[in-house]
């Protein structure tokens, strides 16, 4: 324990734990026991709030704006269906293998894997929800950030970032944004399993993470001036990809697209010119101008690269989604998705099954594949 708190890791020469005592009550400095589990309970708070706003709120909105409901799927329960569904051997072989053991036929068989596929995917419904729950809170934060941050000198000039530090005491409009974010993203840790899973959930493990690790870095070192700007610059951003895809699920195609480019200006601006040209450059390169260098500074920075290098991916990722439109003539999907192209809802699963004609029922037939492979 002595190692771990050790102040020749944790501070440059010079500087003791004692420094950020706080003697003075109207002069607060960051405690670890003040942020600790009391964050993790405003995360617990955040999902009662996003549970209630979710059904006394979104939910009837969203059907007003001609969002649809998922119909029940009633679904035979056949082992051997089961066991070939969970395999995702979904080829000729192992189909023709199932109906052999089975009464059902080849077409019966597909039908069936297709409503299972459903039962496993995310309605749009869900997905609306979900998308609304982090549209509310990233617009609220981004402009409660900014309003907390306006006046303060950092916000301007990065070099008070570390003028006069440790001694920079922290105000209580700082100290709650810092706690409602980081509670904010200790809910996104636990509802990980639940909401709609993509095909960067790895990074999106890594990213929160990395997120909840910096937090509580920055709040022990006080480098909280410095955190609150890059809680700023990830804020500013992710709202409008949030309002772009409601629209896309309300089938306002243009709307959407008008929130996308939005997004993407305000990506290149945010994510991949002031964070890494002014956050990343105050706390590797200013930095050294007023403090020298301790092991907690190297930690600190090495968790900012990682945050830019996930910037990077997406942005890889985003100008895939921007091809698309060039090459399809609109945006169908988040190329990030898991299974984006596999989760409309099936308000009409059975007329469509009965018009199926042997080609079609092929080419379902590998779009499910690639959909239970996570390739579409």
């Amino acid at each position: 324990m002595e190692m771990i708190w050790s102040e020749k890791f944790w501070f440059p020469e010079g500087v003791t734990w004692e420094d950020l005592k706080n003697v003075d009550p109207k002069v607060y400095f960051p405690q670890i026991e003040d942020i600790g589990f009391l964050s993790i309970f405003v995360g617990l708070l955040l999902l009662i709030a996003r549970f209630l706003t979710e059904r006394l709120i979104v939910i009837p909105l969203a059907k007003c704006l001609g969002v649809k409901v998922r119909k029940h799927l009633h679904l035979a329960k056949v082992p051997e269906l089961e066991q070939l569904y969970r395999s995702k051997k979904t080829d000729a072989k192992s189909i023709k293998e199932v109906v052999k053991k089975t009464d059902l036929s080849e077409r019966q068989v597909d039908r069936w894997l297709r409503r299972r596929g459903k039962l496993d995917t995310p309605s749009t419904m869900q997905k609306f929800t979900e998308c609304s729950y982090h549209f509310l809170f990233y617009c609220a934060m981004f402009f409660y950030g900014l309003y907390a941050l306006w006046d303060k000198s950092w916000f301007w000039e990065t070099k008070y970032c570390w003028i006069d530090w440790p001694k920079q005491s922290v105000s209580s409009d700082v100290y709650w944004y810092y706690m409602i974010e980081l509670g904010f993203y200790w809910s996104l840790t636990f509802t990980l399993l639940i909401d709609h899973k993509r095909k960067d959930f790895k990074e999106m493990v890594v990213h929160h993470l990395v997120t909840i690790a910096l937090m509580y870095f920055s709040w022990i070192s006080n480098f909280v001036r410095v955190g609150s700007l890059v809680l700023l610059v990830h804020d500013a951003v992710d709202y409008w990809m949030a309002a772009a895809k409601m629209a896309k699920y309300c089938k306002q195609q243009m709307l959407c697209e008008m929130f996308f480019v939005v997004f993407v200006v305000v990506w290149i601006i945010t994510r991949l010119i002031i964070y890494p040209f002014r956050v990343i450059y105050t706390a590797s390169i200013e930095y050294g101008d007023y403090l020298n260098y301790s092991p907690a500074f190297y930690m600190f920075n090495i968790l900012l690269i990682v945050l830019q290098i996930l910037h990077i991916l997406w942005t890889f990722m985003i100008f895939r989604i921007i091809l698309q439109k060039f090459t399809e003539g609109e945006l169908k999907k988040d190329s990030r998705s898991e299974s984006e192209s596999c989760t409309d809802d099936d308000d009409t699963t059975a007329s469509e099954d009965a018009r199926d004609s042997p080609q079609k029922h092929r080419m379902v037939t590998r779009q499910r594949a690639n959909c239970m492979n996570g390739t579409t």
